[in-house]
């Protein structure tokens, strides 16, 4: 049973070695919006902050991309050291949510929409920070465990 929650913006990340997706919630958790696709690259610490302070969030997730065994992988350790970046500056809860098969949702849900894969190239990280923002939601609507605590 859906239960009320509290009221803030929540920021999802689908982090990536080179580029890294990002997600937006409205205050109510109703709507998630894709944000931006940004490089990770040498300024990724001052677009992270500018990110984070301008939407304030109550929690950030971030995708971790376990093997389908549930095993850790090593894209979940760069995704780990990722949250762990974000700690540094952020003094509220950061999530690891499973993620497994969310580039392959996403790479259907834009031929679904009639975009190829290579013309959805610059949104898919998006698409995919929505659907790890959105399963994070759903788990605290649903008043289970929104993802690995950091």
């Amino acid at each position: 049973m859906d239960k009320p929650i509290k009221l803030g913006t929540r920021v999802g990340f689908d982090y990536g070695d080179k580029r890294i997706g990002v997600a937006t919630s409205d205050t109510e958790s109703i709507l998630v919006s894709p944000h931006s696709t940004i490089l990770n690259d040498e300024k990724i610490e001052i677009k992270l902050k500018e990110i984070i302070s301008s939407y304030d969030p109550i929690y950030i997730v971030v995708g971790n991309p376990k093997h389908l065994s549930g095993d850790l992988s090593e894209k979940s350790k760069s995704a780990i050291s990722f949250a762990q970046l974000i700690k540094t500056f952020y003094d509220r809860p950061i999530y690891l949510v499973d993620e497994r098969l969310s580039t392959v949702n996403s790479n259907s849900k834009l031929r679904e929409i009639g975009i190829s894969e290579r013309e959805g190239k610059a949104i898919i990280d998006q698409i995919a920070a929505i659907g790890i923002l959105e399963s994070a939601l759903a788990n605290e609507k649903s008043n289970r465990t929104i993802g690995d605590l950091i």
